[in-house]
């Protein structure tokens, strides 16, 4: 199946709150929540879709030289497939194009497959939230991670 990114709509608000649960269902985020984030000035979104259905999506705010990953999910039947990276591909593109220098976020340090797609899309380790996370009754901890999507190195 051909997999595909589109920028997120207003219309799509639903879908992907559908897919934050599934995703997320330790903290879900709702329609309510994900059209708020919506309207927060530099906030896009990306919706990921194999066929007609939406499996996928990214939920950012760029602001100035930062771009932070609020939420980042594929359904649970579509993972491994190449649309977690699709997604993170699409999102640095758009960061860039708005004058972006470095994109941070959050994955949980138990999270092997989201450490290792992010990993190879060049983000590192900057820091580290105790029991950011609560999944199945207890807390983990979050990485803070970091990419630069420019080629010059930040100032020492």
């Amino acid at each position: 199946m051909t997999l595909r990114v589109a920028p997120m709509s207003w219309t799509l608000a639903g879908s992907v709150s559908i897919l934050h649960r599934a995703c997320f269902p330790e903290d879900p985020w709702d329609v309510d929540a994900i059209q708020q984030i919506m309207k927060i000035p530099g906030f896009f979104g990306r919706v990921g879709w194999v066929g007609t259905d939406p499996v996928g999506f990214a939920l950012v705010l760029a602001l100035a030289e930062e771009a932070e990953v609020l939420s980042l999910g594929v359904a649970p039947d579509h993972r491994r497939a190449g649309m977690g990276s699709a997604l993170l591909a699409s999102i640095c593109l758009e960061a860039g194009r708005r004058g972006v220098e470095r994109i941070v976020l959050e994955v949980a340090v138990d999270n092997q497959a989201a450490r290792a797609m992010y990993g190879a899309r060049g983000f590192s380790v900057v820091g580290r939230r105790r029991n950011y996370y609560h999944q199945a009754g207890c807390s983990v901890d979050a990485l803070i991670l970091r990419a630069w999507l420019v080629t010059r190195f930040p100032a020492t």
